[in-house]
Formats: C-alpha cells, structure tokens, sequence
C-alpha cells in the first residue's frame, strides 16, 4: 500500500487557485459597507437590479493586459525545483475618455513601454451599425474592440454577449442598456414586418422584461438616483384619505365590526348608587323637591 501511494498522482494537478485580486476586494468591501447602512435609499432598489449588481461585483474581468497561467504548477529547470505559479492580473487606470467609446476592458496602463507607439495606433474612430437600432454609431474604438465586434459577427452581439464589467465603459452600457429597451418593447421595424420577424427570432433569448431592461448598465449612484427620482415623483397620500375610504367601503359593505357591535349592543342599565341617598338624603332630597317644583 506504501508504494501504491507514493505512485498516486492527483487527477486535478492543473487546477489553479481562486485569486481575489486587490481590486476585487476592494469593490466588495465598499459595497459592503455601503449596504450595511439600512436606512440607506440602495435597500429600497429594485431585487433584480441588486442581484444583477453583486454578481457584477463579485466575477471577475476577463484577462485583457495580461496572459494568466494556464496550469497551477511550473518546473523551475534552475532551481530543479517544482514551483506554484501565481496569477497577477495587472489592472489598468479608468479614465473619463474611457467612458466615451468601446475600449473591449482595455484601460490606461501605467509603467510599461508601449510597442511602436508612432507607426501602431492603438485604437482609432470608427462608425458602426447597430443592427437592432437600425443606426449608425460613429465612436471611438481600439483595436481588441473591433477584433471582439467581428469575432461576435456584430455590434449587437457583442454588447449583448458581454458582461457590464467586461464592457467597462458607460457608452457601452447605455448602448446595451438602450439594445434590451429595444427588444423588450419591440420598437424596431415597425414599417417592416419580415425584417422586425427577423430580429425578434434572431434575438429572442435577449429578451427581457421592459422593468428590469431600463436598469441595465446602471451603476450604483445613478441606480440611486434613479430611484428617488421615481419615489420623489410619486406625490404623497395623506393618511386620512385612505382611511376615510376604506371605513366607507365596509360601511357599505356592512363588513364593518365596529358598527355591529354598537347595532347588537343592548342598551345599559343604569344602576344608581343608595349610599348617597342613605347619607345624604334627608337634606338633598327635600331640597330637590323644591327646585323641581319651582322649575315647573
């Protein structure tokens, strides 16, 4: 059995660890505490946006400055040694340009030399088609963008099949934010029923309800907003008005228990008290008498 041991090999040798980069980290402990506050307008957003937001939170970025190792282990052939590889994604800077265009996750990267910068240009403007928008969109792109745009065989798939973290850029995901809005509502074509039939089989497992489409691409402070401008639209009640229609409707009803009860109560009997008139009477009762007598 010893040997047998010593010649067992793991069936799982390429597996390689869950690496929470400080990045990662960093987004779920300020979410953290952001809804740890439970007076906090966030609590009250809708459950599908929520849900959609953590898983946003917690995946990871596709690989896009870097390659990641492909096994978890590596022979070091200097030290002669077998050494465990580590995974160190680098993280570019988000810039407000890169909210402007379609970058395909590709950011400003700090402290590396860039390969021919004066005869390779890196990304470009470019005008292309939205397919269920039935538009052109002049934009700015680079060239890992446009290498994902016809990998996917078009704008629309592309920025459907991507997820928002993936995208990295608010005109990306207004632009997928506006793609399911589209879909949902089935605005499109509506002067040409082959081609609206066309786009509706084409892109039917996109579809989803209008409600949860119009939060899409949505982050944190803007789903925020979004929604106390919905409740500060929403003019207030009073009380009162509710109440009154509600007491009306069992009125009329004659569901009320309160009424009943006061219907179907019998009248009380008055008991009077003979510890006054045992006390007291000789001198009250004579005197009652005579303003009784005087009144009438």
């Amino acid at each position: 059995m010893t040997s047998l041991a010593k010649n067992l090999k793991s069936l799982t040798p390429n597996v390689r660890r869950a690496v929470i980069t400080w990045d990662k980290a960093e987004r779920i402990r300020r979410n953290e505490e952001i809804f740890k506050n439970s007076e906090s307008v966030v609590h009250r957003l809708p459950e599908h946006y929520k849900r959609r937001y953590w898983e946003v939170i917690l995946s990871d970025k596709e690989p896009v400055h870097y390659r990641p190792p492909m096994s978890r282990t590596a022979y070091d052939y200097f030290k002669n040694v077998e050494v465990e590889l580590e995974e160190n994604p680098i993280l570019g800077i988000r810039t407000p340009e890169g909210d402007q265009g379609l970058w395909g996750g590709e950011r400003v990267v700090k402290g590396w030399i860039e390969s021919a910068p004066y005869t390779k240009k890196k990304f470009c403007q470019a005008v292309v088609y939205s397919e269920i928008l039935d538009k052109y969109i002049k934009v700015t792109v680079t060239e890992r963008a446009m290498r994902l745009i016809d990998e996917n065989f078009g704008l629309d798939y592309y920025v459907l099949e991507s997820q928002e973290i993936d995208l990295d850029s608010k005109f990306a995901n207004s632009l997928k934010r506006e793609m399911l809005l589209t879909l949902s509502t089935e605005s499109y074509y509506e002067n040409d029923d082959e081609k609206k039939a066309y786009i509706k089989e084409k892109y039917a497992k996109y579809v989803i309800p209008e409600e949860e489409a119009e939060w899409v691409g949505l982050d944190l402070n803007e789903a925020a907003r979004k929604q106390q401008d919905l409740e500060d639209s929403i003019s207030p009640v009073p009380l009162k008005y509710s109440l009154e229609k509600s007491l009306l409707e069992r009125l009329r009803n004659g569901t009320d228990e309160i009424s009943q009860e006061t219907e179907n109560q019998e009248v009380p009997v008055r008991m009077e008290s003979k510890f006054g008139d045992k006390m007291f009477g000789k001198y009250l009762n004579p005197i009652g008498r005579k303003l009784r007598n005087a009144t009438s």
